[in-house]
């Protein structure tokens, strides 16, 4: 019996490491549980190109948006586990845990990840009326008059609110949260003075701060963005552990073989090695950033964790 099973274990791993020198034979299917456009889409089409190539198999992408990510992700997490089924996730993947408790899938035991494979910040500005040229200043008109100020939510839950509900944490203020449903609505108004502040992804708001007609006043990751440099970050500005961005990675149905995992991992990273793909990304304000496999779930764990505790710690209620 003992021989047996050895012999079992050896066969295994043998088909193991053949499937991944053959891997991919067939066309490989990325979900994308978000609607086409944004960093994210272009990010999915120009990775799912390019690993086409140099497979020479086709690599579709699906887009499969709905229920805050929840029906393209659970797609993914009951796909056969033979590495032709890939998920793209973002950020919101470690906020729906906290915010769907019922969810159909679990985060760890449903997937086996791949790699993070991009991020980019959020930009903190206000109206031009606003009395403030830098961070602290803001935060000093905050504290010097409670419950004046206020901010543009692109929405109840969303990960920006999140983000400024982190801030309140971290620094005491008392500013007024007014939601908007979405991200464009927040931003018209802050344009328009309706609220004196906007916390959104960097696209959306640089646009209009390189265009004078709103202050940047800091980013939200714990280094400066390489394409936005002249922008201090909340550290550099005096709120200390915060450090919040909107990530892209790649994760595959908990199951596929490990060789499979290390040969799409392998492959994924030399193509976010092309210049082309940074110098794309660029106009997205999104910034390369790779993982291992394990560094990349321990991440997901970390941001989880995170946010379900800022979460709990602001008595948010999603609807």
């Amino acid at each position: 019996m003992k021989h047996v099973c050895t012999a079992l274990l050896l066969l295994l791993s043998m088909l193991g490491a053949t499937s991944a020198a053959a891997y991919p034979l067939r066309p490989v299917r990325i979900i994308l549980p978000y609607a086409a456009g944004g960093g994210g889409d272009v990010l999915t089409r120009f990775v799912a190109q390019a690993l086409g190539e140099a497979w020479k198999q086709s690599v579709i992408v699906d887009n499969r948006p709905g229920a805050g990510a929840t029906i393209g992700t659970d797609m993914v997490a009951k796909a056969l586990p033979d590495g032709y089924t890939l998920l793209m996730t973002a950020s919101t993947m470690a906020v729906s845990p906290t915010a769907y408790p019922k969810l159909p899938y679990d985060v760890f035991r449903d997937f086996a990840p791949i790699t993070l494979m991009a991020q980019t910040p959020y930009v903190l500005a206000v109206n031009l009326s606003v009395n403030a040229q830098t961070l602290p200043e803001l935060l000093a008109l905050a504290r010097n008059a409670p419950g004046k100020l206020n901010y543009g939510s692109p929405g109840n839950g969303t990960l920006s609110h999140l983000a400024f509900e982190l801030l309140r944490s971290k620094t005491g203020i008392d500013v007024a949260v007014v939601p908007y449903k979405g991200s464009s609505p927040a931003i018209v108004a802050v344009l328009s003075g309706q609220v004196d502040a906007v916390l959104d992804s960097a696209p959306g708001v640089m646009v209009h701060t390189r265009a004078k007609k709103l202050r940047a006043l800091a980013v939200t990751s714990n280094q400066r963005a390489q394409n936005l440099p002249d922008i201090p970050t909340f550290a550099e500005s005096g709120v200390r552990d915060y450090d919040v961005r909107v990530w892209f990675g790649l994760l595959a149905p908990a199951g596929t073989p490990r060789s499979v995992i290390a040969r799409i991992h392998a492959d994924t990273l030399k193509v976010l090695a092309s210049p082309a793909l940074v110098e794309r990304l660029k106009a997205e304000s999104l910034d390369i950033v790779t993982m291992q496999p394990d560094e990349f779930g321990a991440y997901l764990r970390s941001e989880i964790a995170k946010w379900r505790d800022v979460i709990k710690q602001a008595n948010i209620r999603f609807e």
